[in-house]
């Protein structure tokens, strides 16, 4: 009798289990590589949401520059959700500005005096 009750009692909880909607994950390309979507925000499960740290780094923004035509970085700015300015020397030896988006990392303008 035992014996039957733990075989009912290991299918039922098998047919539970089965029956339980399944949580996806996705993930996104972006300027800074690839990020896994965990596809929920705590008990909210707001899909469309942003991570708190998705906006681009100091250090991040520098190499967005570099590779923007800035050889030396001489000064940076700016950052917290909006854009970051970025200071600088270009390969000819000319002074480079660059204002460069906080979230994408898209570069906005660029300045040369």
């Amino acid at each position: 009798m035992r014996k039957v009750l733990t075989i009912g009692a290991i299918a039922l909880l098998g047919t539970l289990a089965a029956g339980a909607p399944a949580m996806s994950q996705s993930f996104e390309v972006g300027p800074r590589g690839f990020r896994v979507d965990p596809g929920y925000d705590g008990d909210r499960g707001d899909r469309g949401r942003r991570y708190r740290d998705d906006s681009v780094s100091e250090r991040e923004a520098v190499g967005i520059a570099r590779s923007a035509g800035m050889a030396r970085v001489g000064r940076i700015s700016g950052g917290y959700g909006r854009v970051w300015r970025v200071t600088g020397i270009d390969r000819r030896g000319d002074e480079l500005r660059m204002v460069i988006d906080d979230r994408s990392g898209r570069v906005i303008s660029r300045e040369r005096e």
